[in-house]
């Protein structure tokens, strides 16, 4: 993926629309599965490492 250069507008309005996504997401996934607050928050910082580990391998 090739490095863009954002303005800071830019980037606030897709951090809301990613917010909102993955809210969204989380919604409906503990809607479906009725799982706890907890497994979410795990769930959700297994995603960020891996996109973590994906920028450290760049390096």
């Amino acid at each position: 993926m090739s490095k863009a250069e954002y303005t800071e507008e830019q980037l606030s309005e897709m951090r809301e629309d990613a917010f909102v996504n993955i809210k969204e997401a989380c919604m409906r996934l503990q809607e479906r599965t009725k799982c706890d607050n907890d497994v979410v928050i795990k769930m959700l910082n297994e995603v960020s490492q891996f996109y973590i580990s994906q920028v450290e391998k760049k390096i």
